[in-house]
């Protein structure tokens, strides 16, 4: 029927909302306006109509009968896009409305004229309107009357809004007063009579407003400065200056003295007359004392001065410099005392801070103390702020001979400061600066009156950004975005608005994953506001500390692995709300992981059973290494994502993997998944990595236990085969022996190497030892300086069964280099590295002994037990080849073993 601008449509819908005028009960001064327009036209039908997205919506009505009609049928439509009154003589003869309803059944109108309804931006929001049953026609004055009227309807509706504005105002700007606890706000009027009294007044001063509307507010003022009339300097201050500060003692209702700044400002009515003032004071009373403390204590600690950053100055009694310390002229830019000698201190200020300077320069002769804060320049010319104290130095009878001023340097400070005072001065942008989430809301009830949602009125920025919630927030109910919220909230707020009294409880909102302290009260009948508080941190750092208690307890009393590995993950899974939560065994070659029973959340089914890593992503790598993998979204995340199908049949959607090594081995991890995507904190990683420990450390515990059973038994295996090992080596050392003394000597030494190797068996692992570990051990008595052995190679373990025979083989190598070798001077050194080679598809290790720096070697002549030792070493009993050579700058000798014939794990007989 007719075109629609979707951005006139838009600025029409946005100014419509601004005059909250839709689906409102009748009003007279609207319905009267109607009657006018009716009767001056003499039509039977008068209407004021509002387009409304789809509709036209009537406010007021003659002679129609109807409150809406859809907007097809609208003529005001036409109406709308005029500058002036728009009319149709004939409505069944025009192309427009001829087929109109209204035209052509019900009320068969035959004639229409309406005059726009503009705002003064310029956005039609519908038409005064009239009708008529029969072709008609407006004379220029009932076009004039229509015109007048339809600015009447626009003027009302500006009149509403601007009242309408004024309450919100009030309300908002009563609320603030009353959530400004820390600050005592009171409105006085000309004659500095208390008007009003804010909680923060109350709860600062103690009397309540009842008792002081009406009373001078100067009762809050000490004697002394009443009988100085600082109360009315402070507003003629206010009233010259646009404000008036004070920093001073004042008496609260119990007589106690507080120290508080404060600050005085005008009031005006709507035509700029001022009308009273505003006090606002803050309790600093704990700041001043602390400030002064420092103050007194800096004026006897003259020990210090000389490292002080303030500048400190001692004045004569006309004000001249005899004395300022070293951080004084730092801070004054002087390069020494002699630029400042003399000078007139008071000289160095201006404007104000001299009158201050000399005000507090009096005040210290007369024996009290002076201060002020103010601006002077340094000596370059640097603008600087001020904090000054100035205090009398007495002579031995107690008069002041000369005066001590401290000066400190409070530029940043007083630039907070100034933002602080602009803060405050500008009280009503509190709302909007608190750091505390704060909303208004309205009740919705239902027919039976029952409440079940409520309305955002206002929310402030810290609301927004702690709860999740736009901005745009306002104007939209609580259902609209967590549509299941419970109803006690509701219920909880209805009842404040219902006994005034408020409440304060927590809420979790698991939709936006917070948890809030909040605290509600009273702003009107249908109204509450709320101050939110975010504990959510603390709530989850509790229940986190909590489980960690719990699972500690709970392991003390089980022995069982199954149990042990069931209770971690039913606590890890209920703490972090997961899907599943486990500890299983992984197979480090096969790259496997054996799920026990685990814990699954309700509703999912377990995935306990063997699994393959590489089914589900390419980050075994990374847990063979040690390393924690995290991944937020499996089908994000570059290892997880072409398998992400597979991990959303096990309803993984987010994971977290722990590893647990053992001797550079993964053997265990603690599993944590999630079913949809998830961001893992720090702290929940902390938490998972706590129960892993504990977890692992109970296990290693009964582990312990069965190890110490284990090595009972095998105590005494062992003694018989290290019994029959010394009885091999005395009697091949007494065979080769050429005297009595060299026999001892290396019979100890072998067995001292035989003894290191048994140590280090039975300090560590049952019949393992890491290879570094051995050897060091079997060098260690050789190790006269660190840079005697250079060790270099991968970790792996050495068993039993190899760990004896290369200690030995060590030994009489590192024996031999002492007497004859690199060891035998004091810059050789002996390298021993090992490393891993595959030699038809076994792994072998290659070990590496080679001297430098030692005397020329010569080969031996013969071959004694040593040399065979060494040689026979590895070769029969572990399938492996030892080659021993003598070149000229130092012995080498290689031993090539099967990795495992080396971590075979019974003792050989020897």
């Amino acid at each position: 029927m007719f075109g629609r601008d979707e951005q006139v449509e838009k600025r029409r819908q946005a100014e419509m909302a601004s005059y909250a005028i839709l689906d409102t009960p009748a009003e007279s001064e609207f319905d009267d306006i109607v009657k006018v327009a009716s009767d001056a036209c003499g039509m039977p039908v008068s209407l004021i109509s509002l387009l409304d997205g789809d509709r036209q919506w009537f406010k007021a009505e003659t002679g129609f009968g109807q409150s809406e009609t859809p907007l097809s049928q609208s003529i005001c439509a036409y109406a709308v896009q005029q500058d002036d009154v728009f009319e149709i003589e004939d409505l069944t003869l025009d192309e427009r409305t001829a087929a109109n309803p209204l035209v052509t059944e019900g009320p068969q109108v035959r004639f229409y004229a309406g005059a726009p309804l503009k705002t003064p931006d310029g956005v039609a929001l519908g038409a005064l309107c009239v009708l008529d049953t029969k072709p008609n026609r407006l004379t220029p004055a009932q076009a004039f009357v229509l015109r007048t009227l339809a600015h009447q309807v626009v003027t009302t509706l500006e009149l509403r809004r601007s009242l309408r504005l004024r309450k919100e105002g009030d309300r908002r700007n009563k609320a603030i007063l009353e959530s400004a606890v820390d600050y005592a706000i009171v409105s006085m009027d000309m004659e500095g009579m208390v008007t009003s009294w804010s909680p923060g007044a109350e709860r600062i001063l103690g009397w309540d407003e009842s008792e002081m509307r009406g009373k001078p507010a100067h009762v809050f003022f000490t004697d002394e400065d009443v009988a100085k009339g600082i109360p009315e300097q402070e507003m003629a201050s206010a009233l010259m200056q646009g404000r008036g500060t004070d920093e001073r003692w004042h008496l609260r209702k119990d007589g106690a003295l507080f120290w508080a700044n404060g600050e005085m400002m005008p009031l005006k009515d709507e035509e700029g007359r001022h009308e009273g003032f505003l006090k606002i004071l803050r309790d600093r009373t704990q700041q001043r004392n602390a400030a002064a403390k420092e103050q007194a204590d800096a004026a006897f600690m003259r020990g210090v001065l000389s490292s002080s950053a303030d500048c400190i100055k001692v004045l004569d009694p006309d004000a001249r410099l005899t004395f300022m310390n070293e951080g004084g002229l730092a801070v004054m830019e002087a390069d020494n005392f002699d630029q400042l000698m003399g000078r007139d201190w008071t000289a160095f200020w201006q404007g104000q801070a001299r009158a201050d300077a000399k005000t507090a320069l009096w005040s210290a002769l007369a024996g009290g103390t002076g201060h002020f804060q103010g601006q002077a320049d340094t000596l370059k010319g640097t603008p600087k702020w001020w904090d000054v104290q100035v205090t009398p130095i007495r002579d031995a009878d107690g008069r002041p001979e000369r005066l001590l001023v401290v000066s400190r340097d409070v530029t940043v400070q007083r630039a907070s400061d100034q933002l602080i005072a602009d803060s405050e001065k500008r009280w009503r942008g509190l709302f909007e600066g608190m750091q505390e989430g704060f909303f208004s809301g309205e009740i919705i009830r239902d027919e039976a009156g029952q409440p079940f949602d409520y309305r955002f009125v206002e929310i402030n920025p810290a609301f927004a950004a702690q709860s999740g919630l736009p901005v745009e927030t306002v104007g939209r109910t609580i259902r609209e975005f967590i549509p299941d919220i419970p109803n006690w909230p509701i219920e909880t707020y209805a009842r404040v608005v219902e006994t005034g009294m408020p409440e304060v409880f927590e809420i979790a909102v698991p939709e936006l994953g917070r948890v809030f302290e909040v605290r509600a009260y009273r702003e009107t009948e249908r109204r509450f506001a709320a101050m939110f508080i975010d504990v959510s941190d603390r709530k989850w750092a509790d229940a986190r500390r909590t489980a960690l208690v719990e699972l500690g307890d709970r392991l003390r009393n089980t022995n069982d692995p199954a149990e042990i590995a069931r209770l971690a993950a039913e606590i890890l899974g209920r703490t972090l709300g997961l899907s599943h939560a486990g500890y299983g065994t992984v197979d480090h070659d096969r790259e496997s992981i054996a799920i026990g029973e685990g814990w699954t959340a309700a509703g999912i089914p377990g995935i306990g059973g063997v699994h393959g890593f590489r089914d589900y992503g390419s980050y075994i790598d990374a847990l063979k290494g040690g390393h924690a993998v995290i991944i937020d979204d499996v089908t994000d995340d570059p290892r997880t994502a072409t398998d992400a199908g597979a991990l959303a049949a096990l309803h993984v959607r987010s994971l977290l993997n722990l590893p647990l090594m053992e001797h550079g081995r993964f053997v265990a991890m603690l599993y944590a998944l999630k079913d949809v995507p998830y961001a893992w904190k720090p702290e929940e990683i902390s938490f998972a990595n706590n129960v892993a420990d504990r977890t692992r450390a109970a296990l290693a515990r009964i582990e312990a236990e069965e190890r110490q059973r284990t090595l009972n038994l095998e105590l005494s295996h062992r003694m018989k085969n290290m019994l029959a090992m010394v009885q091999s080596i005395a009697t091949q050392t007494m065979r080769t022996a050429t005297d009595l003394d060299t026999a001892k000597e290396v019979l100890a030494g072998r067995l001292i190497a035989l003894s290191k190797s048994h140590d280090l068996l039975l300090g560590g692992a049952v019949g393992a030892a890491p290879v570094e570990i051995l050897i060091r051990s079997a060098l260690q008595t050789h190790e006269d300086n660190p840079e005697r052995f250079v060790l270099e190679g991968p970790t792996f373990t050495v068993g039993a069964k190899a760990a004896m025979s290369l200690s030995l083989m060590l030994h009489e190598l590192a024996t031999n280099a002492a007497k004859y070798g690199a060891l035998s001077t004091a810059n050789g050194q002996v390298s021993i590295t090992w490393r891993l080679r595959d030699v038809e598809g076994e792994p072998h290790c290659v070990l590496r002994w080679l001297e430098e720096g030692g005397p020329a070697v010569v080969p031996p002549t013969r071959t004694g037990f040593g040399t065979r030792l060494i040689g026979r070493g590895l070769a029969g009993n572990f399938g492996g080849e030892v080659d021993l050579s003598y070149p000229v700058t130092g012995v080498a000798c290689t031993i090539d073993a099967p990795l495992r014939g080396l971590q075979a794990e019974d003792t050989p007989a020897p």
